[in-house]
């Protein structure tokens, strides 16, 4: 028994780390050397860490305004497209018919309206056929009218021959009036027609479907010889310079978001970081997630970048702050918990920290546990303990 306690004590005299007792150090021991470097404050930006995705600036699913059969599609998944190009063309041969039918339909109407220069469709009631004609025959009964009143009156014509004569006035001046109102009709039809030209020559201009910008084709839709109903998709266009970031901040740090603020995200599969600003803030908080709606903005010029991708987002909410960064080989980490060893007069004391996130491949930044002017040791190896002596070389 006696044995065995003096073999327990041997070993527990013979641990060391970071959990030793500092009694058992040995007082007449040899310094050990080690190497130290002094905190300071330094610039360390502060930021705010999330997770996101990227979105395409604008999406379009380009359909048919003009239904028919496909006669051609010029593109296909992956196709890079200029804004305004060619697309696909719908088979314009009925809406060529149609074109000339309502050409046909509106030189009818101008005929009626004694309109012989199309460039000129102003008309004047008083100066068309109808109406003169009309008038003529009014101007007629008028006189006819007149000189029968003469004559009665002076007994030679009977006073029904003076009804007659004020009947036949009375019927052209009605027929007067309705040639005008004939003209007025013939003058809306005149828009009518016209408008229906333009719609048949809208249509046929529709046959050919182009892109509403500059993109990429993620999805081709239909197939040649296919007939398309109105609005039927036929390709999904993107646009992919600039991208958007779409990311959740929650509320507590939402007071901290501003537009204009720098982004740097990382994305999965790429080495090298991309930049960006914060462009729009959702006004409100969802009341679900509790979190606030951000949406960044990323240049992509080269199309490198693909909408839908999983990214890492930080965004920097003060770029003066100043903090606490040490070397990552300085921090033992034991049962979970990140000590960092100081050399106080000689003697060696540890300090629980707590790490933020990595400055560079060497550094770390340090959130709580350590101030500045202190000296931490570079490098401590098993020799170490808490309460050990040490020379500072």
């Amino acid at each position: 028994m006696k044995f065995a306690l003096a073999l327990v004590l041997l070993v527990l005299t013979s641990c060391s780390g970071p959990y030793s007792r500092p009694e058992v150090a040995a007082k007449d021991e040899k310094p050990i050397p080690i190497k130290t470097s002094r905190i300071e404050l330094e610039p360390i930006p502060e930021i705010v860490i999330a997770t996101g995705e990227l979105l395409a600036e604008e999406q379009a699913t380009i359909g048919v305004k003009a239904p028919g059969r496909l006669l051609k599609l010029h593109v296909d998944l992956g196709s890079q497209v200029q804004a305004n190009q060619v697309l696909a063309e719908i088979d314009p041969t009925d809406y060529k018919f149609r074109v000339e039918q309502s050409e046909a339909l509106l030189n009818q109407t101008r005929a009626k309206l004694g309109i012989s220069d199309p460039a000129s469709d102003e008309i004047v009631p008083e100066q068309t056929a109808i109406v003169r004609e009309a008038e003529a025959v009014l101007k007629e009964a008028r006189f006819i009218s007149e000189t029968t009143q003469k004559l009665t009156s002076e007994g030679v014509l009977s006073r029904i021959d003076s009804e007659k004569a004020q009947v036949r006035r009375q019927g052209a001046e009605a027929a007067y009036q309705a040639a005008k109102e004939q003209v007025m009709q013939l003058r809306a039809e005149l828009l009518e027609r016209k408008a229906q030209l333009a719609l048949a020559r809208q249509n046929l201009t529709d046959c050919i479907v182009r892109a509403p910008f500059a993109g990429a084709v993620t999805r081709r839709q239909a197939s040649l010889g296919e007939y398309l109903p109105i609005n039927a998709p036929i390709a999904t266009l993107v646009r992919q310079h600039p991208l958007r970031i779409r990311t959740e901040i929650p509320e507590r740090l939402a007071p901290r978001i501003r537009t204009g603020q720098p982004i740097i995200v990382k994305i999965q599969g790429q080495a090298i970081d991309r930049t960006g600003r914060v462009v729009r803030l959702s006004p409100a908080i969802d009341a679900q997630s509790r979190s606030l709606l951000v949406e960044g903005e990323m240049p992509n010029e080269n199309g490198s970048l693909r909408p839908g991708s999983f990214v890492e987002v930080q965004i920097t909410v003060d770029p003066n702050a100043r903090g606490i960064s040490i070397a990552r080989n300085s921090i033992v980490s034991f049962a979970g918990a990140d000590r960092v060893y100081i050399a106080n007069n000689g003697v060696l004391d540890d300090r629980l920290v707590k790490t933020g996130r990595a400055l560079t491949d060497e550094k770390v930044e340090i959130l709580s546990g350590l101030d500045p002017g202190l000296e931490i040791v570079l490098k401590p190896d098993g020799r170490l303990s808490k309460g050990a002596k040490v020379t500072v070389q």
